[in-house]
């Protein structure tokens, strides 16, 4: 099939799916018919909580074949710093092809290759760092084995193709899924102390998502003076005289919905 309908049947795939699982699994059964490649991972980092300079933290990650979950383990728990670098690499550069940037010589004899590629007969790997909102979310890695050869700069392009369907696919299901959980149990712990309206609840939901009045009112379909009203209530019950106030009373950590400092 060719590459362009490939490329298209993917965006389809990754954009309906009902989860992020389905994601995971159309993105790389595309992926496979685009660059052909022998294992696949994907993994997902915690976010901005990164453990110190540079330091990428890893929540989740997904492999194909699943065998060669072992291998992407080893490396997550022995190997951190080579991990870390990795994928700082990937990022700077949006996507990278590994015998682009190092010689074989350096690649074979890392310990981190020996310890954990060395028994999948690993020669090349293709890495895509997934962006949103300013950070790093995931890196996406295909590997090739010796038999099959090195990428080439036109899968490099083929993957970064994808970079921006693949920020909102993945920020969509891994980070702002994650701030309508945390907000949904904000919203319970303030009901639990304090008698809220059903619409006093949607427009405190919708604030925390840093929805502005015009959003929360077409969304709503409430006019601005009911909205207002609504928003004289809240501040009474929870005792706030303003927007900043009530973010800072409600939302962890002294963020909003979308992650900024209040």
């Amino acid at each position: 099939m060719d590459n362009f309908l490939i490329y298209d049947s993917l965006l389809y795939a990754i954009y309906t799916a009902s989860d992020f699982k389905g994601v995971k699994e159309e993105l790389l059964a595309h992926l496979q018919q685009m660059i052909p490649h022998q294992y696949a991972s994907i993994l997902i980092t915690e976010g901005s909580n990164r453990k110190g300079t540079g330091d990428i933290g890893i929540a989740e990650f997904y492999c194909e074949p699943s065998e060669f979950m072992e291998a992407e383990e080893l490396l997550i728990k022995k190997y951190p710093e080579d991990l870390t670098t990795m994928m700082n690499l990937a990022e700077k550069a949006g996507a990278i092809r590994r015998s682009g940037i190092c010689a074989e010589e350096e690649r074979f004899c890392a310990p981190y290759y020996k310890d954990c590629y060395e028994k999948y007969d690993i020669y090349d790997t293709l890495q895509l760092a997934v962006t949103g909102k300013h950070e790093l979310i995931a890196v996406i890695s295909l590997y090739r084995t010796s038999e099959a050869g090195a990428f080439a700069d036109e899968d490099v392009y083929l993957l970064k193709a994808l970079s921006k369907h693949l920020s909102k696919v993945f920020y969509k299901h891994c980070r702002q899924n994650q701030t309508i959980d945390s907000v949904s149990g904000t919203i319970e712990e303030i009901k639990a102390k304090v008698h809220m309206t059903p619409k006093e609840t949607e427009i405190l939901t919708l604030i925390f998502l840093a929805k502005s009045n015009l959003e929360i009112c077409e969304e709503l379909k409430i006019k601005e003076h009911t909205l207002q009203k609504h928003l004289q209530n809240i501040y009474r019950k929870l005792n706030v005289c303003s927007r900043w106030e009530l973010l800072r009373f409600a939302v962890p950590n002294g963020h909003d919905g979308m992650g900024r400092a209040v």
